[in-house]
């Protein structure tokens, strides 16, 4: 491959570093240290989906296909990054948001959602409450446009609480479609490029039987 610069697309993880709210933040302890120790070890105590993180099928659908099931060329592939950096708290992006990017999408593209908030990591409800994101309209675009993978830079492809009654139907949608998700993915560097276009690496660790788990996620500008 010929690539002229690659993205780290990856939010770091560090002790009680920001993650959804209803989940304890992550622990990390120095096991072993130099020049106490022959070598440093770290040991940490986290959830698998805090920070930049894949979600699979299992992860809303019972009968859905674990980490381990997913082929690994699922991981990979080009897609575009859409701006709606516009866009307000927690406001929608609709499907008819997305018909405005329609000649940018092909079938089985990564599709990454560009909405500013990524910047903004930190204990704040900015990040932790208030991101825009698809609702079940533009969960049902991505689906029908053969999407393989969609992220956000949000910390959740759906809003926080799930409204309007806290059901869930955004995840259910695209996971039974096999359309994988990627979400806080940090997209500042991408939307700053000028580009269209990227090639993306997102693999998760390889925990067998999960519905999802920590992902180191980059782009290659071909």
């Amino acid at each position: 491959m010929n690539y002229k610069k690659v993205y780290d697309l990856t939010h770091p993880l560090f002790h009680n570093c920001p993650g959804w709210p209803d989940f304890d933040p992550p622990t990390v302890v120095k096991m072993l240290y130099q020049p106490r120790d022959i070598c440093t070890v770290e040991k940490i105590d986290i959830n698998t989906h805090t920070g930049t993180h894949i979600d699979v099928p299992l992860h809303f659908c019972p009968d859905g296909k674990a980490l381990e099931e997913v082929p690994l060329e699922r991981f990979v592939g080009e897609g575009p990054v859409l701006d709606f950096s516009s866009k307000g708290d927690k406001e929608a992006i609709t499907d008819k948001d997305l018909d405005a990017y329609a000649d940018k999408v092909k079938k089985g593209d990564i599709v990454m959602l560009y909405t500013g908030r990524g910047k903004t990591r930190g204990f704040n409800d900015t990040y932790l409450k208030n991101w825009p994101s698809i609702d079940e309209s533009g969960a049902q675009w991505v689906v029908d446009h053969g999407v393989n993978m969609i992220g956000t830079d949000g910390l959740g492809i759906e809003m926080y609480g799930f409204p309007p009654d806290g059901t869930s139907r955004v995840h259910p949608k695209l996971l039974g479609a096999e359309v994988l998700i990627a979400e806080e993915v940090y997209l500042e560097d991408l939307a700053k490029s000028g580009k269209d276009r990227f090639y993306f690496v997102c693999l998760p660790l390889l925990l067998k039987g999960a519905g999802g788990c920590l992902a180191r996620i980059i782009a290659f500008e071909e």
